[in-house]
């Protein structure tokens, strides 16, 4: 079996914020008591496992008739489906039927759930988003380098997050899963975005698989995918929300169809906690830490407040930027802030003076049934705002 140079063997010391046991007290409650990093080499063979089909499909209609052309044109097949079906080629006929086929295992309830969760909120999901999923995940030095292939360090970071923030709020709109809405096509999108550039990432002679595996491989797609469920509750967890069980099970259930749609296999998504954080824990215990990409790429996240142009007031842009250090040293802690060299703030006594607002926010809000749906309603809009404000961006 082949192993990449980034897979080590013993205890990985990155993602601390993950396993110290005074800090993240849900996930070890969580965690299978008798789980080695041993158990991890049942995964080995998914880094050089990607997602085929969407890859075929990318060569088929984005590299053939360029990005914006194709990508159009696979946004009107899919709007029109199942019209024409049968005049398409093999392959896309079976990508259509696979995203148009609903699997059994769904439970739009509990979908529901997970959105409302994400929705109440509000900018603490996004700032969670932000500064403990994204930032979390630049840590590992080689789930990154993708990024740095593509040329993330030279477009900055608003474009990126901006796309997450759309990407984001479609996935999670209630009734945006379901087939052609918009958080269908998000995830379909964000699918054949993946292909497209690990196409053109393995035509760079550059890249070198010994060392990464191939790039956006499968482990790493199921880590994304952790990265926004379970690490997004662990982490809001932290800024002092108490989601109710079936709020814990509706994000993970969001998530799995999220990850069924964006092409990780069935058979790699997990069906509730213990199954999340032994994967997650399996991923990052095997993983090399920070490298300088890492550090350059933490370094343009954080800064990013002080680069956009939907506004021009410089004490906002400072502020906003401040606040997010807050988060990143309250939610990640001193291990990986240091190892991501992410500048010591005292605005995380303002972040911890939010949590004690979240903290009556959720009595309020678990107060009746109404009180619920009101504070759900307005975590959302505050997200739209958010998005919208990308929007604007030059």
């Amino acid at each position: 079996m082949t192993i990449p140079t980034r897979h080590i063997s013993e205890n990985s010391t990155a993602f601390s914020s993950y396993w110290n046991p005074k800090t993240s007290i849900y996930f070890n409650s969580k965690l299978s008591k008798n789980i080695t990093t041993k158990d991890a080499e049942k995964y080995i063979k998914y880094y050089f496992e990607v997602d085929e089909l969407g890859d075929a499909i990318a060569e088929e209609y984005l590299v053939k008739y360029g990005f914006a052309k194709g990508i159009g044109m696979l946004h009107q097949i899919i709007a029109s489906y199942p019209n024409n079906k049968e005049t398409y080629s093999e392959n896309t006929q079976k990508f259509l039927k696979q995203i148009f086929t609903v699997p059994s295992w769904i439970n739009y309830d509990l979908i529901d759930a997970g959105c409302d969760f994400s929705n109440r909120t509000g900018t603490s999901g996004l700032a969670t988003l932000r500064d403990y999923s994204l930032m979390g995940g630049y840590e590992s030095s080689a789930i990154n380098k993708p990024l740095i292939f593509t040329g993330a360090l030279k477009k900055g970071a608003v474009k990126r997050l901006s796309d997450t923030v759309v990407f984001w709020v479609n996935v999670t709109g209630k009734n945006q899963l379901k087939l052609k809405e918009k958080g269908f096509f998000s995830a379909v999108t964000t699918r054949l975005i993946h292909s497209y550039s690990r196409i053109m990432i393995e035509k760079n002679p550059e890249w070198e698989s010994e060392l990464w595996g191939r790039p956006l491989n499968l482990w790493d797609m199921l880590a994304t995918n952790l990265g926004f469920s379970i690490a997004y509750i662990d982490g809001l967890k932290k800024l002092n929300f108490h989601p109710t069980q079936k709020e814990i099970d509706g994000t993970l259930h969001l998530w799995k169809y999220v990850g069924y749609l964006i092409g990780i296999p069935e058979h790699l998504l997990v069906e509730n906690e213990q199954q999340a954080v032994d994967a997650l824990f399996l991923w990052s215990k095997t993983q090399k830490g920070a490298d300088t990409d890492s550090v350059a790429l933490a370094h343009s996240l954080y800064t990013e407040p002080k680069n956009v142009t939907f506004t021009n007031s410089t004490l906002l842009k400072n502020f906003v930027y401040k606040t997010n250090l807050g988060y990143n040293w309250e939610m990640l802690g001193t291990a990986s802030c240091t190892e991501l060299q992410i500048p010591k703030t005292k605005a995380i006594y303002w972040v911890k003076f939010i949590k004690c607002i979240n903290t009556i926010v959720e009595k309020y809000a678990f107060s009746s049934e109404k009180r619920y749906k009101k504070i759900v309603a307005r975590g959302y809009k505050q997200q739209l705002e958010v998005r919208d404000l990308y929007h604007k961006e030059k």
